[in-house]
Parts: C-alpha cells; structure tokens; sequence
C-alpha cells in the first residue's frame, strides 16, 4: 500500500510492503578482493551464454557457474576469481546484459550480492558451467561471504 503527494514536481509517499527474509551471497572475499557475479535478467538461455562467453574471452576467466533462478530468462552467474574492485566492476561494465539495476546497487554498496534461497518457492536450476582459463582461485564451495536481508515478496 502506497499514500502519497505530489506537489511541485516532487511526490512524497509513505509505504507499506510486506518483506521476507532471503539468503544472499556476496562478492566481497576476507582478503578484500571480490568474486565476479552476474544478475542477467530477462534474456535466454544463450543470450546469458554469449554474454558471459564474450566477457570470459575477452579477460581469460576461468570456470563461469550460470544458474538459473527458478524463473525463465532470469539468470545468476558466478566466476570464482580473485579480482581487485575495480578490476570487476570493470568486467561487469563490460557484460552486455548486465541488470543495470543490481550493478547501480553494487557499485554504491561497493560489493554486490545475489540471493540464493527460495523465493515464492522458486528453487534455483543448475544449468551450465562454461569452461574457461586456468583455475578458480578459490574453491566455490569453501566461498564463505554470505548475508540474510529482507526482499519484498513478488
């Protein structure tokens, strides 16, 4: 529920919205480099493919872990490299379909986050890991920085 004004070319509104709590990973590591994740919304599976393809040639990365999030044409994707900010906000700048939204977020917070619990009882899907260069830097199931925050109930 929303009331609100609009008076001068400003609307001001007070809300009330219905949240539940979601699980979240993020991108920040304990040595205060940063894990490259990608929120690809609204494309198909190949287009999230070509993306990240286009994105791991162009800067030699390696494995890419593209999930689906229990939507279609809603995807997560993870690269489990080490990179200095600046280094992945650069690579994620670079990504074709990049949500501009989660992006804006990230770069105000300094780290991104991506949720990873079941919402409305989606579960996430599996569904490809593109093979890249060279290895991981950390092992994808010893990632450690995880957070629980609430999200509005669509």
């Amino acid at each position: 529920m929303r009331i609100g004004i609009e008076k001068y070319g400003w609307r001001f509104y007070l809300a009330i919205s219905r949240l539940k709590p979601v699980k979240g990973m993020n991108s920040i590591h304990s040595s205060g480099k940063h894990i490259i994740m990608w929120d690809l919304d609204n494309i198909s599976e190949m287009e999230a493919v070509i993306t990240l393809e286009e994105v791991q040639e162009t800067f030699k990365l390696p494995r890419i872990w593209l999930i689906n999030t229990g939507l279609p044409r809603y995807w997560h994707a993870f690269c489990f490299k080490l990179l200095p900010w600046e280094d992945v906000v650069h690579i994620l700048a670079s990504s074709d379909k990049l949500d501009k939204v989660y992006f804006a977020i990230g770069i105000i917070r300094g780290y991104f986050t991506l949720r990873y619990s079941k919402k409305k009882g989606r579960q996430f899907q599996p569904a490809i890991i593109l093979q890249g260069y060279g290895e991981e830097d950390i092992d994808p199931f010893e990632f450690t920085s995880f957070i629980t925050y609430p999200s509005a109930r669509k």
